[in-house]
C-alpha cells in the first residue's frame, strides 16, 4: 500500500525533516548499541572482592540477571591492602585510596544506580571511577538500658553541652579518628599553604572549648583504649568503631545498644569520620560496557540485598531507603541510618607538600598529643597553638 503525504505548509515539511533525522539518530545509536554487545559477547572481568560470600552472591546474581553472559565475572577474594600494582579489571577499594590511584582508572559514566549513597558519604571527584558499597568507621552508640537506669532519654544525648549537664558518662579516647570531628571544621577545603591552616583565632577558641567539655563530661585519658566500652557499664555512650565485632557482644545481642547521630557542639553538627569501600575499573578492563553492568547490579535492589545477607560490614544506603530491605534486627537498621550523619575525611593538601592531606596531619603527626597533653596541663589555650603550629609545620614541610 501506498501512503500519500500532503505537505500543506512549510511546517509540515520541517516536521517531516525532524522525524527523519531521528529516525537516523535512533539507527546509529542502536547500531552503535550491537556494535558493543557484539564486541562484549565473550567479556570476561576479573574482579577483587574480599569476601567470598559476596563473591558467590554476586556471581550468581549475574548469571541470572545476564544468561547470555553467564560465567562473564570471575572473582580474585583477597584481603584488601593498597597498592599500585593493579592486576584485576574491577579493584575493590576505598575513598581515599582511589584518590591517589584515579590516574590508572577507567572514567565509567552513566551508570543507572538503582540506590543512591548518602551525599555525605560520596567524593564528587570520583563519581565517574568509583562505587561506594560498604563503609567502616566511627559512629555514635549509646546504652539504653543505662539510659533508663539513669533515669534519661535521648533528650539527654542531643547535645554535648546537655550531656554535662546530665552527668552523663561519654566515652573518649585521644587516637585522631575520635579527636576528628571537634577539630573538622578548622581544616581547608582546598589545597592552602601552610601559613593559612588552623587560623589562630579560630584554632585558639576551638582547642579552649575541647578542654572545657573534656572537663565538664571527665572524658577519659584512655591509654588502653577500651574500644568495646559499649560493652560495660561504665559508659552510657560513645563513638563505636565498626571494624570490631560488636555483634558478638551482649549488649547488641540483648537489645541494649543503640545508634543516632552524635550529638551536637558548641550549637554546630559534628560528625564521626567514615571511610567508604567499593568498586572501580580500572583503565586496563577491555569490557567497559559489561563493567558498567556489573556496577549497576551492585548499587540495585537485588545486589544490596545480597550485600546484607553476608551480613558484610556496613552497607551504604539513604535514610529513606532502608525500609525497602529486609534487615534482621532493629540495631543494623539504626546503624546504616547513623551512618547517614558521618562525613569523608579531609583530603585536601598542603601546597608545600602535597603528598600530605589533612587525613594524615590528624592521624599520623603529634596533633592528638599535644592535645593530650594540654588537656592535662595547664597550659594556655595560646601557648599550646604556638606549640602545634610549629610541631606541624616541622612535621608536614619540615620548616
Amino acid at each position: 500500500m501506498i501512503e500519500v503525504v500532503i505537505l500543506k505548509t512549510g511546517e509540515d515539511m520541517k516536521k517531516l525533516v525532524l522525524l527523519g533525522i531521528t529516525a537516523f539518530l535512533c539507527a546509529c545509536s542502536n547500531a552503535s548499541r550491537e556494535k558493543i554487545e557484539m564486541t562484549e559477547k565473550d567479556a570476561h572481568l576479573l574482579i577483587q572482592v574480599e569476601h567470598q560470600a559476596y563473591a558467590d552472591k554476586l556471581n550468581d546474581l549475574w548469571n541470572r540477571s545476564y544468561p547470555k553472559q553467564k560465567d562473564a565475572l570471575h572473582f580474585v577474594v583477597q584481603p584488601y591492602y593498597f597498592t599500585q600494582d593493579i592486576k584485576q579489571d574491577i579493584i575493590w577499594t576505598n575513598d581515599i585510596d582511589a584518590t591517589f590511584l584515579k590516574d590508572k582508572l577507567m572514567g565509567i559514566k552513566e551508570v543507572s544506580y538503582t540506590y543512591d549513597v548518602p551525599d555525605s558519604l560520596q567524593r564528587e571527584e570520583l563519581s565517574d571511577y568509583y562505587t561506594p558499597v560498604i563503609g567502616e568507621g566511627l559512629v555514635f552508640c549509646y546504652r539504653k538500658d543505662l539510659l533508663e537506669k539513669n533515669k534519661l532519654s535521648e533528650e539527654d544525648l542531643v547535645s554535648f553541652e546537655q550531656m554535662a549537664e546530665s552527668h552523663v558518662r561519654y566515652y573518649h579516647n585521644h587516637m585522631g579518628e575520635y579527636v576528628y570531628p571537634f577539630f573538622a571544621k578548622l581544616l581547608p577545603k582546598e589545597t592552602i599553604p601552610f601559613t593559612n591552616l588552623f587560623p589562630k583565632e579560630q584554632t585558639i577558641k576551638q582547642l579552649k572549648a575541647y578542654k572545657e567539655i573534656n572537663t565538664k563530661l571527665d572524658m577519659p585519658d584512655d591509654l588502653i583504649q577500651q574500644k568495646d566500652f559499649y560493652n560495660g557499664d561504665d559508659y552510657l555512650c560513645g563513638l563505636l568503631s565498626t571494624k570490631f565485632q560488636y555483634e558478638n557482644r551482649s549488649a547488641y545481642q540483648n537489645g541494649n545498644l543503640h545508634f543516632m547521630a552524635m550529638p551536637s557542639w558548641q550549637e554546630e553538627t559534628i560528625a564521626p569520620p567514615f571511610t567508604t569501600f567499593g568498586f572501580a575499573v580500572t583503565k586496563e578492563c577491555k569490557y567497559p560496557n559489561t563493567a558498567r553492568q556489573f556496577l549497576a547490579m551492585v548499587r540495585s535492589k537485588k545486589g544490596i540485598q545480597a550485600l546484607l545477607d553476608t551480613n558484610m560490614k556496613v552497607p551504604l544506603l539513604c535514610s529513606e531507603d532502608v525500609k525497602d530491605f529486609y534487615i534482621y534486627d532493629h540495631a543494623k537498621k539504626e546503624l546504616i541510618e547513623a551512618v547517614n550523619t558521618t562525613q569523608l575525611y579531609n583530603l585536601s593538601m598542603i601546597e608545600e607538600n602535597p603528598g600530605i592531606t589533612m587525613e594524615m596531619l590528624i592521624n599520623q603527626s603529634d596533633f592528638t598529643s599535644i592535645l593530650q597533653n594540654y588537656i592535662c596541663s595547664k597550659d594556655s589555650s595560646a601557648k599550646v597553638y604556638k606549640e602545634l603550629v610549629k610541631n606541624l609545620r616541622t612535621w608536614s614541610i619540615g620548616k
